[in-house]
C-alpha cells in the first residue's frame, strides 16, 4: 500500500501544479479532484482515487477520438483509450511523463475551448 500512496501523491502533485487555473474540488485522503471554471460553468478536469490495488486516474472525457489520440501520448493512450481512466499500480518514468503531458495538453484544450479563461486572466 505504501507504493500506491507514493504514486497517488505524485499524481496529486502534478494536478496540484495546475491549481490555478484549475481549482480543487475534492481533497481527501484517498480522493483528489480538480475542475475548471469559466463564466460560472464548471467542468471536470481530472481526479485520482487511491484504492487497495491501484491509484485510479481519470481525465475529462468529452473528446473526439482524434482529440483523444492527440491529448494522450504513448502508453497512457493505450491505458485510457475510450475510457479516459486507468488503474495505476506501477508508475514508470514514461508513464509519469505521459501524465504530465496529458495535463499540459488538456489545459491548452480547456483554454482553446473556453472551458478556462485565457492565461492572462488566471
Amino acid at each position: 500500500m505504501h507504493k500506491l500512496k507514493v504514486i497517488f501523491k505524485r499524481i496529486i502533485n502534478y494536478l496540484h501544479a495546475a491549481v490555478p487555473p484549475l481549482y480543487l474540488k475534492i481533497d481527501q485522503e484517498h480522493h483528489y479532484e480538480v475542475w475548471a471554471k469559466n463564466d460560472n460553468k464548471e467542468t471536470f478536469f481530472a481526479k485520482v482515487v487511491l484504492n487497495e490495488s491501484s491509484a485510479d486516474l481519470a481525465f475529462y472525457k468529452d473528446l473526439t477520438r482524434e482529440e483523444e489520440w492527440l491529448m494522450f501520448p504513448g502508453d497512457i493512450f493505450k491505458r485510457m483509450e475510450n475510457t479516459f481512466e486507468c488503474h495505476i499500480s506501477d508508475l514508470s518514468p514514461e508513464l509519469e511523463d505521459n501524465i504530465k503531458e496529458v495535463i499540459d495538453n488538456l489545459l491548452q484544450y480547456f483554454v482553446d475551448n473556453k472551458l478556462l479563461p485565457p492565461p492572462e486572466k488566471f
